[in-house]
């Protein structure tokens, strides 16, 4: 019994060990290997034109890939094309089209080198392969995507992301551009610069956006009002007090993203983050996916941070018995207000 004790002291010694070096030798790294994607705002369909990464002096380090048309979501990453490298950028030269603007866009800016290699070197910790019992140890992993995100009015964003994990590095503002519609695609038909706008419109946007954007316009200024960030965080209310969290993976509006294994939520922590999006959780038996709708949360949240200014927000679960149903709700003091607009596309497990 006392070897037995010996080497498995030896063993979690080893892996806390080898965890820690991991990390400490991407604190002292200048150089990860990443791969570029482009993506677009949801049911805003946008293409590249042309466009590249490039460091401080501005030469070239890779392209951001010309894969297609771009349809969404707001929180996908986009087709990689391969297109990367492994040198941290500090520039960013895009032109592309948003289809349903009927525009070209040209953003030419600096990107914060330094945000960038920290939030390389600081990574995240998730759950690590399955050793031979099955056990899961928490390991340390960084990103290896810069997706850069467009939505109308020309709002580009730029993320790192990987395994669920996403955070946004820099919110940047584009140009209205000219090109010559001959200079980026062959254009067999010969289509005039109105014909091609019009014609890529009617095949590339949704008819339910254009019937939207014919009644209401398109929604300038929405994609920075997801970027607000609020204090809250998920509750469980049991059916069974023995139940409890054992992952959650949270999409925002924003487009970042998290995921969260005990001992992260075991204290209840508030977590400072854009409205949720998405919510993937995983109880003691079941499991649950959660959609939110943007307009309804958002107005609960600042009704109650006005009434309430200092207070914390809590979004309770509260399931039914074998989970058949999940209420959800948002709570604050001594208010709890419904999201009826909340839907749980799917219940698994038992």
């Amino acid at each position: 019994m006392k070897t037995i004790l010996i080497t498995l002291l030896c063993s979690l010694l080893l892996l806390h060990s080898c965890t820690r070096n991991k990390a400490m030798d991407a604190e002292n790294k200048e150089n990860f290997p990443y791969m570029v994607t482009f993506s677009a705002a949801t049911d805003f369909p946008s293409e590249v034109h042309e466009g590249f990464l490039a460091d401080e002096k501005k030469q070239l380090i890779c392209g951001v890939p010309k894969a297609g048309t771009e349809e969404g979501p707001w929180q996908s990453d986009g087709a990689e094309a391969g297109m990367g490298a492994d040198v941290i950028p500090a520039h960013l030269d895009l032109t592309y089209v948003s289809y349903a603007e009927k525009k070209f866009w040209r953003v030419d800016a600096e990107l914060p080198k330094t945000k960038i290699l920290e939030a390389f070197r600081k990574g995240f910790i998730f759950k690590g392969t399955p050793d031979e019992k099955g056990n899961q140890p928490m390991v340390h992993e960084t990103f290896g995507r810069i997706t850069i995100g467009a939505a109308p009015g020309g709002v580009i964003v730029v993320w790192l992301s990987k395994i669920h994990h996403r955070i946004e590095i820099c919110r940047l503002q584009a140009k209205e551009v000219v090109v010559d519609v001959n200079d980026f695609y062959d254009n067999p038909h010969k289509r005039t610069q109105k014909e091609f706008f019009d014609e890529l419109y009617k095949i590339s946007v949704s008819d339910s956006m254009k019937t939207d954007i014919a009644k209401n316009g398109i929604p300038y200024g929405l994609w920075d009002k997801y970027r607000e960030k609020f204090r809250y965080r998920f509750l469980l209310r049991p059916y069974d007090e023995k139940d409890h969290f054992t992952f959650q993976s949270q999409q925002y509006f924003n487009g970042e993203a998290n995921l969260f294994y005990p001992p992260h939520f075991d204290k209840n922590e508030y977590i400072i983050a854009s409205l949720p999006y998405i919510l993937n959780a995983g109880f003691t038996i079941y499991n649950a996916e959660i959609h939110f709708d943007y307009e309804e949360t958002s107005k609960i949240f600042k009704t109650l941070q006005e009434k309430y200014p200092k207070e914390l927000i809590d979004i309770v679960l509260t399931p039914t018995f074998q989970y058949n149903k999940i209420k959800v709700s948002v709570k604050c003091r001594d208010i709890e207000i419904p999201l009826v607009r909340a839907k749980v596309k799917q219940i698994w497990g038992g």
